[in-house]
């Protein structure tokens, strides 16, 4: 019999199959490096619910089972399609939908198969299907922002979009095994759903004997607000701790924390696996609710005691904290914490000394103990946090300028920085700027963002009545007094909605004229060139009145003879930071003059 000559792929088709594996791979990483098993799935192909089923990726660790689709074959297709104008009429996101509602809706059955095929698995035949838990992840190559409407029609599907792959990613490899207790949170389970069932729940509750309680007086805050510090193992801070960073999956503007620095970890991981000791400062968290006291005397009697109560040092105080993971949010010291990960490599030398460091030293640990009343809601809690986590780190390592206009925008709502990121959020979503502010450091967008707030948009966007804010126009608009302070959330949320109407009609003028212009790498989308646009903006608002339709705009620029090229006849003169000379230099006159023309 004649061998057949396999077709010699092209080297587009070569690229697309290296892409392929590459997302494929990345998303198995993340799960093998968070301590997952991994199962060989791939063409394992089963009958289930009167059809055949398949899957892409299923890993697994104790009783909780993850089955993920990756989906760049599906976006290839779509492509493809449309370069032949061909109608596309697959609906993938159905089909998966369909497969993990028959999965979960017939869990004996499919636990069976995966036992029958994969005798030798770690913990499969270990727990009856009723104690298994299974989540089937959605992840499609290049999504931008999960649509909410897939996520209520599609409902057995979690999606995953790029942003917090890459920030999966980044966190496994830091991390490793570790960064399973993230995972968890991420599907919102508890240490009661993990592993073999226990049947008394109270065993989580640890007693800390050695710890301080801080007398209200000493602390210098008035809000109810109390700290504790005790000493706590690094293996109990891993499992039940957290951590709201700002580049994380949650992409809360609320939140304030950097992402970890996987050069920082090694490097304390190194000195704690060398030297054997831990580092002196403390470790900040908010603790959960639930704690409770009690003073132990001479004979190791307890008795309860009300934390209003304590209003000295009191060394034979013990504090009662419920363990579970992510009840703990940790406010400063992410780094000295996670330099204890646990590594699946259990034999390398660092590891086997981090192992036995990780259930023996102890850290010292400052809690913050919230009131329990209706006055202290998470966005005040946020705040609190925010503020203590600049104090802390202003004389440490430079918080980077993201973070501070983050943090800023926490602490002040209705601030220019807050404003402005809240417009370019929603800037970023729409034509003419769709996913191209960098609003994350796990998103790859070719605009940053902190120098447009810092040095143009806010001064524009601020709260205040003047007549270069759009604030004083919206004011006008609204019919407001020129008095009335920013402070209700209605509007906020419609101011924020004015300015970004504004803006996107202006600068939709701009990609028209400069149409060539208007992509990544271009003169005209760097910030010296949008920092110019947006003071320009500004100051031409005294001379229109407020800002105008896109009719106007448009006949602003539509005889400006400029170059956001570097060619040899016309190169682009401005660099650095020239925002407000390119400005008044080039732009400004535009509006000069055709208000001149108009009138």
């Amino acid at each position: 019999m004649v061998k057949k000559k396999q077709k010699k792929l092209t080297k587009e088709q070569k690229a697309k199959n290296k892409k392929r594996h590459d997302f494929s791979k990345q998303i198995r990483e993340i799960f093998v490096s968070a301590g997952f098993e991994s199962l060989n799935v791939k063409g394992f192909q089963f009958q289930l619910g009167g059809r055949s089923n398949e899957l892409d990726h299923c890993y697994i660790f104790e009783n909780i089972i993850i089955l993920c689709e990756d989906t760049i074959k599906e976006v290839q297709q779509k492509e493809e399609a449309e370069e032949k104008k061909q109608p596309y009429n697959r609906n993938h996101k159905l089909e998966k939908n369909e497969t993990a509602h028959i999965i979960n809706s017939m869990k004996k059955d499919f636990y069976d198969l995966l036992c029958s095929k994969f005798p030798n698995s770690k913990y499969l035949s270990q727990y009856s299907h009723n104690r298994v838990k299974i989540f089937y992840l959605y992840f499609e190559y290049g999504l931008q922002k999960v649509q909410e409407n897939d996520v209520q029609r599609y409902s057995n599907l979690k999606f995953i979009d790029n942003a917090t792959l890459n920030y999966f990613s980044t966190m496994a490899k830091s991390i490793k095994a570790s960064f399973r207790y993230e995972l968890f949170r991420f599907l919102k389970l508890r240490r009661a759903d993990i592993g073999p069932c226990d049947p008394f729940g109270n065993r989580n509750i640890r007693p800390l004997v050695s710890s301080i309680i801080y007398p209200e007086s000493v602390t210098g805050y008035n809000n109810g607000v109390r700290m504790v510090s005790f000493m706590m193992k690094p293996i109990d801070l891993i499992e039940n701790s957290y951590v709201l960073r700002k580049d994380g999956w949650e992409q809360d503007v609320d939140l304030y924390q950097r992402l970890i620095t996987p050069k920082r970890i090694k490097s304390i991981r190194d000195f704690i696996s060398k030297n054997k000791t831990t580092f002196l400062n403390n470790i900040i968290v908010t603790l959960p609710k639930g704690i409770y006291f009690n003073r132990v005397d001479d004979t190791g009697a307890r008795t309860p005691v009300d934390l209003e109560s304590i209003t000295n040092y009191d060394n034979n105080i013990e504090i009662n904290i419920p363990v579970d993971y992510y009840s703990m949010a940790i406010i400063d010291g992410q780094h000295r914490v996670y330099a204890y990960y646990q590594d699946n490599d259990e034999n390398s030398d660092e590891e086997k000394n981090i192992s036995e460091l990780r259930n023996k030293l102890n850290l010292l640990v400052t809690g913050i103990i919230y009131p329990d009343n209706e006055d202290y809601k998470d966005l005040e809690k946020r705040k609190f946090e925010s503020n203590l986590f600049v104090s802390i780190n202003k004389n440490a390592k430079p918080v980077d300028a993201d973070t501070l206009i983050q943090v800023q925008a926490i602490m002040n709502p209705t601030s220019g920085e807050a404003i402005s990121r809240k417009v370019l959020e929603r800037l970023n979503k729409e034509e003419p700027f769709t996913n191209m502010f960098q609003l994350s450091k796990v998103e790859k967008a070719p605009i940053k963002t902190a120098s447009i707030i810092q040095y143009a948009l806010s001064n524009l966007l601020v709260a205040k009545n003047y007549e270069s804010s759009l604030y004083h126009y919206w004011l006008r608009t609204t019919e407001k007094e020129s008095e009335y302070i920013l402070n209700q959330q209605k509007d906020i949320d419609e101011y924020i909605t004015y300015c970004t109407e504004s803006l996107k009609t202006y600068f939709k003028a701009i990609k028209s004229k400069f149409k060539s212009n208007w992509k990544k790498d271009s003169k005209l989308l760097m910030i010296i060139s949008l920092n110019a646009f947006i003071i320009a903006f500004k100051e031409s608002l005294k001379m229109t009145d407020g800002p105008k339709n896109y009719d106007y705009y448009a006949q602003v620029f539509k005889d400006w003879d400029f170059s956001f090229s570097d060619s040899s006849e016309k190169k682009f003169p401005y660099a650095g930071a020239q925002y407000s000379r390119f400005a008044k230099e080039e732009i400004i006159p535009l509006f000069q003059k055709n208000t001149h023309n108009t009138l």
